[in-house]
């Protein structure tokens, strides 16, 4: 009979093995918040009697702005629209759908196990800071992050390197020895380009993204381990 090997503990992993920083996107990486953006604005155009497809949003994901979907449904109905109110209405979706939205499956362990390890954590993301830290805290995983890089404090947003060079730089690591986790083509890019070890997971709207630049693609952060951050900072 085969031994059964025992699980990775931190005292196996050597200090000096560990990424000098592990540096998160948050939305469709932590949290599936791009789902919840997207079916909003759907419902939305559910309720004026009009389909809003997927096609229709993908292209934005990663990026700094969203669809211009009042415009695109005042097109599609003939008439003039009031955005704000519209708007609103997107906003009270939004908010009953993220009461019910957990994080994606094994992030929460990962960060926790390379927190107790002593990995400093950073946050780079081209969302604004108050989403950045309601999200976070509504995880429970804000206590692990001491770097929030977002796109009010950002010199540059993705696919711009700078979110992730100053991510490492705020935590005096370097990027070289750092490992980024990312959901979307435009934050692989940005990652890759600061140099980040940087490993793919694609969420549920990123599955169609060219990801292949990524170092490595996984299926779910329920796949990687300390030990896996530890053996890619040695690369």
């Amino acid at each position: 009979m085969l031994a059964r090997r025992r699980p990775v503990a931190f005292s196996d992993v050597l200090t000096t093995d560990l990424p000098a920083a592990i540096v998160f996107d948050l939305d469709g990486t932590i949290v599936d918040t791009e789902t919840i953006e997207f079916e909003s604005i759907r419902d939305v155009w559910a309720e004026h009697g009009q389909p809003y497809t997927l096609s229709q949003f993908e292209h934005v994901i990663g990026g700094t702005g969203g669809p211009p979907w009042v415009d695109e449904l005042a097109n599609v109905l003939g008439t003039t629209l009031d955005h704000t109110t519209l708007i609103a209405r997107r906003r009270e979706i939004q908010a009953e759908m993220l009461i019910r939205m957990t994080p994606r499956d094994g992030v929460v362990a990962l960060i926790e196990e390379a927190s107790a390890a002593g990995v400093p954590l950073a946050i780079a993301s081209n969302s604004p800071l108050y989403w950045i830290e309601s999200r976070l805290a509504a995880a429970d995983v804000a206590h692990h992050f001491s770097v929030l890089i977002a796109i009010d404090t950002a010199s540059r947003p993705k696919p711009d390197p700078a979110p992730y060079l100053e991510a490492c730089a705020a935590l005096g690591a370097d990027p070289l020895d750092s490992i980024a986790f990312e959901d979307s083509i435009v934050g692989v890019m940005s990652a890759r380009a600061a140099g980040l070890y940087t490993i793919a997971c694609a969420g549920p709207l990123t599955t169609g993204h060219d990801l292949s630049a990524a170092n490595r693609v996984i299926a779910s952060h329920a796949e990687i381990s300390l030990a896996d951050l530890s053996r890619a900072s040695r690369r």
